[in-house]
């Protein structure tokens, strides 16, 4: 029991004792009345608990925030007052209810920006108690702006000027995909005219190729005007109108028709599953 009495002892020039008659606690952390600048515990170091006689200082009797007569601002007092504080604030030129104090103020912004006093981020005035870094654009910044994308990073736009002046720079060469593409669009082009050449080598002989290219007309179209020009001649001639030899689109999908159901037909038929009115039919 000594022994702890003697270690407790030890630290005892730690903090101070509260000053409350019926308190007397050693507290670590003290804290001073604002009148009698004694030491107390947190709960009884305001004037009001611990009932003290001394004046209280003319900051905490008449703590006005002063307000400016002619720009309506209200003006941060300081140790010497609430009329001293607005007087600096007038003849600091930065008042906006006198001629070209709007333009003071914003150049005096700018220039408490530069120096690292005020968020740099554009309409932010805050001032920089825990400045902080942005490694980017190297401007400091209060704690919500700190990030790159809070406060329109220059370093993050730049990149992508630069990209836009390179492209308005020298021109570069065509890159090989777009070749390679070029080179698609023509073999598709002579692919698309050939089969016109070869239906109708059949019939007559093939002419040779001019130098100057036929333009590649689908194969559709070209199957349909053909069985037009066949049935118009046929019917001219008083024969039937449905050329032998060219057939549309609606008989080519007739035909595709039948044969799909015919050979549906076949495969229910070789499983056994065919009914009465699909026999007959």
């Amino acid at each position: 029991m000594a022994a702890t009495s003697d270690n407790r002892s030890e630290l005892m020039f730690l903090g101070k004792e509260c000053q409350h008659p019926a308190c007397h606690l050693h507290d670590f952390l003290p804290f001073t009345c604002p009148a009698c600048k004694d030491t107390f515990c947190q709960p009884h170091f305001l004037p009001s608990q611990h009932q003290c006689t001394a004046p209280l200082p003319p900051s905490m009797v008449d703590r006005i925030a002063p307000q400016c007569p002619l720009c309506n601002e209200v003006v941060p007092t300081s140790a010497g007052g609430p009329n001293e504080a607005v007087e600096r604030h007038i003849m600091g030129g930065t008042c906006i209810g006198l001629e070209g104090g709007e333009a003071r103020r914003k150049a005096e912004l700018k220039r408490r920006k530069e120096k690292g006093e005020v968020c740099f981020r554009r309409g932010c005035t805050k001032v920089l108690v825990v400045p902080m870094k942005c490694e980017s654009c190297k401007h400091l910044f209060c704690p919500t702006h700190r990030h790159a994308s809070s406060h329109t990073c220059s370093a993050t736009a730049s990149p992508s000027g630069s990209a836009g002046g390179s492209r308005t720079g020298t021109p570069q060469p065509p890159s090989t995909s777009s070749n390679a593409k070029g080179a698609n669009n023509s073999t598709m082009s002579r692919l698309l005219s050939k089969p016109s050449a070869t239906s109708s080598s059949s019939a007559q002989q093939p002419k040779p190729q001019t130098s100057t290219p036929s333009p590649a007309v689908p194969i559709a179209a070209q199957l349909d005007a053909r069985a037009a020009a066949a049935a118009a001649a046929l019917k001219r001639a008083g024969q039937d109108a449905k050329a032998p030899f060219v057939k549309s689109k609606v008989e080519k999908r007739a035909n595709a028709e039948a044969n799909s159901q015919l050979q549906a037909l076949k495969v229910r038929h070789d499983k056994g599953l065919l009914t009465k009115a699909e026999e007959v039919r």
